[in-house]
């Protein structure tokens, strides 16, 4: 149990290592890219919990989202939250991300569905 253990341990301090990119100057570029501040930044909230927020990357990632309440069929009311979330993928291709959440579950849509890989016969 004891081996188990030590085990277990080496090998998340292996995978919690820090990689080093120093070889690849692309990568470097990307991660000083991803370390920049947001180049635009737009937050408001009121005293009921409704709020809007855009900002945007260094990267071009452009992240939209804003929540108002909505009166229910009972009388309350519930956050509905809608958002969008587009970037420039690592194929130069553009990813647009938008999503729903309120009284009728969440809902999203997308310009690149994921597709699920063929499975392998073995």
């Amino acid at each position: 149990m004891k081996l188990y253990i030590a085990l277990s341990a080496l090998v998340a301090v292996a995978l919690c290592a820090p990689l080093h990119y120093e070889n690849d100057p692309e990568m470097v570029k990307v991660i000083a890219r991803r370390r920049l501040p947001a180049l635009e930044h737009e937050e408001v909230h009121d005293e009921y919990g409704q709020f809007a927020l855009r900002y945007v990357t260094a990267e071009g990632t452009v992240v939209s989202e804003r929540g108002r309440l909505v009166p229910t069929a009972r009388g309350g009311y519930v956050l509905v939250t809608e958002g969008e979330v587009s970037y420039i993928g690592d194929d130069g291709e553009l990813y647009i991300t938008k999503w729903s959440a309120g009284i009728d579950g969440y809902h999203s849509e997308t310009n690149h569905p994921l597709v699920a890989p063929e499975p392998v016969q073995g």
